[in-house]
């Protein structure tokens, strides 16, 4: 009976421990049914960042899959205006699975999420609205087995 009245306490201190330092912006958004057609961009603003001036930031793309995946690897192409003005195309590949189909990443239950570095040290200005866009360009269409496609940004820690 006293381990119970310790449980609430664990369960604050691990959510107090697990917050990721450095955060500056996390979003997800949620993939219809777990289908991704090829002309569904997931766009991302940032312009309520809380930046600070001349400090570096990185950003990763962040993958969540469910067991309907059918591939090792994802092709994503990211427009963005994070190094420029004008907005930048990349192709990126990124591999979901190892050679043996062991998932990448970590998970539970059939879901599993994979975050994939993109930028780094990115110089982001404080005034500038920035935009981040997502689509997948695989052969599937629509491509089952995403759940959820996101963007974290961090801030780098000064050494």
């Amino acid at each position: 009976m006293r381990n119970i009245r310790f449980y609430p306490l664990i369960l604050l201190f691990a959510f107090l421990f697990s917050c990721a330092e450095g955060e500056v912006y996390y979003r997800f958004q949620h993939i219809d049914k777990g289908r991704w057609y090829r002309d569904s961009t997931m766009q991302f603003h940032m312009d309520s960042l809380t930046l600070l001036a001349g400090a570096k930031y990185d950003l990763s793309i962040e993958i969540s899959t469910n067991g309907t995946y059918p591939y090792r690897d994802i092709w994503i192409q990211v427009t963005h205006n994070l190094t420029d003005t004008l907005p930048r195309n990349d192709t990126l590949h990124f591999r979901i699975a190892d050679d043996y189909g062991r998932w990448l990443g970590y998970g539970v239950g059939g879901l599993n999420q994979l975050s994939q570095p993109f930028l780094f040290s990115l110089p982001l200005d404080t005034a500038s609205g920035y935009v981040v866009k997502l689509r997948q360009v695989m052969d599937a269409n629509p491509l089952p087995g995403i759940e959820k496609i996101g963007i974290k940004v961090t801030a780098q820690r000064k050494q």
